[in-house]
Parts: C-alpha cells; sequence; structure tokens
C-alpha cells in the first residue's frame, strides 16, 4: 500500500513537473529538542541558505568525496545502510551542482543514484522521477534555479521510502545530505551556519544508537566543540572540512 501511495505521488509530480513551484521556508538548522520535533532536513532549504560569494558548484566538486567520478562509490560491494548514506550525499552534490550550473556533473550523480535503485528495487516511480530529472538537466532547457526546484522534490518521496525500509535507513540519508551541505558551508566560509549544536546533537545521539564506528561519533563531537566556539577561525573551517570527509569515508 506504501509503494502504491508513493508511486501515485511521484507520478502525479512527473505530470505537473513544469507547473511545479517551491515554497523556500527560512532554513533553521536547531530545530532538534530531545523532547522536541525533529531537525529540518530540507537539503535546498539549507543550500539556500549557504552565504558565500563563490560558485556552489565549484566548492562542492573540489571538496566531493567523489573526486572526478561517481562510479568511484563502487556501491556493490557495500551494505543498504551505507547505500542510503551515500545516495543523500549523491542527491545534495547534485543540488549544488545544478545551482552552479555544472549540469554534466549533477547527471552522473543522478545516474549513479538510478543504478542503485535498480539494485534496490526501489519503486519505479522513484527511478522515473530521477530519469525525469537528469533529461531535464542534460537537455540544457531550462535555467538552473528551475531545475533545482524539479530536483529538490525528490528528497520528501525518497525519504517516505527510505522510512518505510527502516528509521535508520532514513536517518543515514538525512546525514549524508546533511554532511555534504556542512561541508559546503564551511568551503563557503559562512561561520554562522556552521552554529548547529541541535543538529549536532541529534545525529550524534542517533549514530550512537546505531552503533556507528567511534571515529564517527568522535568526529560529530568535535564538529559539535567548533559549532559551539565564540569565534570560528578560518583554522576551524579546514577542520571542520576534514572531519566531515573522515566521517563519509567511515559509514560509506
Amino acid at each position: 500500500m506504501k509503494r502504491m501511495k508513493l508511486a501515485m505521488i511521484c507520478s502525479v509530480l512527473l505530470l505537473l513537473v513544469p507547473a511545479v513551484v517551491l515554497s523556500q521556508d527560512g532554513f533553521d538548522p536547531n530545530t532538534y529538542k530531545s523532547d522536541g520535533p525533529m531537525p529540518y532536513f530540507n537539503s535546498h532549504a539549507f543550500q539556500s541558505g549557504i552565504r558565500s560569494t563563490g560558485n556552489i558548484g565549484d566548492m562542492a566538486k573540489q571538496h566531493s568525496p567523489l573526486q572526478s567520478r561517481a562510479s568511484t562509490y563502487g556501491f556493490a560491494a557495500r551494505s543498504d545502510e551505507a547505500r542510503f548514506f551515500l545516495i543523500g550525499a549523491l542527491y545534495t552534490e547534485a543540488l549544488a551542482y545544478v545551482t552552479g550550473g555544472k549540469g554534466e556533473l549533477a547527471s552522473q550523480r543522478l545516474e549513479v543514484i538510478e543504478g542503485e535503485f535498480v539494485k534496490m528495487g526501489a519503486p519505479s516511480s522513484l527511478y522515473g522521477f530521477i530519469t525525469k530529472a537528469r533529461n531535464m538537466i542534460e537537455n540544457a532547457k531550462y535555467p538552473p534555479e528551475y531545475l533545482v526546484t524539479v530536483l529538490s522534490l525528490f528528497q520528501p518521496f525518497f525519504e517516505e521510502y527510505a522510512k518505510a525500509q527502516s528509521e535508520d535507513k532514513l536517518t543515514l540519508f538525512r546525514a549524508g545530505a546533511w554532511l555534504v551541505n556542512m561541508s559546503l558551508t564551511a568551503a563557503s566560509g559562512d561561520r554562522e551556519l556552521l552554529r548547529q549544536p541541535a543538529t549536532l546533537s541529534y545525529f550524534t545521539s542517533e549514530l550512537k544508537r546505531m552503533d556507528a564506528p567511534k571515529g564517527v561519533v568522535d568526529a560529530l563531537e568535535e564538529i559539535a566543540a567548533i559549532s559551539g566556539k565564540a569565534d570560528i577561525t578560518d583554522k576551524d573551517t579546514q577542520k571542520v572540512l576534514q572531519l566531515v570527509t573522515q566521517i563519509e569515508q567511515l559509514l560509506s
């Protein structure tokens, strides 16, 4: 029943793609409280809130764990949990590349996601959504702002699918997406947006519960310490970039 519901929603969205307009709420990275709602994980809203004079696509390319080829992830030998984490990273990178006018790199990421959907047995509607978005990017007929709006619609529907698999897979997808955005935030020099103690508390708690490698938890705690500093320096932002890379390597 859930799979049918997801398929129907995605099918309707594909029909309405030319008319879709995404409402952008302000990004609040610290909505999480231990007894309150979950943090706000919208990757598009997060990237929209990054203050930078640089090209976000250039920053994504420079600090991407994939480096020059999306195929280097080698998902075939990885666990389902790692796959959800990496799909979060791939999707969020693709958003940044589209925003930065780097359609070829965005297309590479989406093509890897397509392949993983086949291996996972994900609903054909999700596969079709990503294929539609990739084709639109490759056709180069639409402005980046529009393409980002379309692609951003993927997140809530994939999250519904991930949650149906398990809460842990949903959390890992969100962790992959959030870490890419934290990397972009550090690379941009937006020190205020690095201040995310509540979201860091959430991920630290959740990954501890999931028995993530100790190095992951230690790195998150180091990022939290930097996030809480009164004066975040350039050295601190470089350290965040290193720590994010460390977490990505350990979880993937």
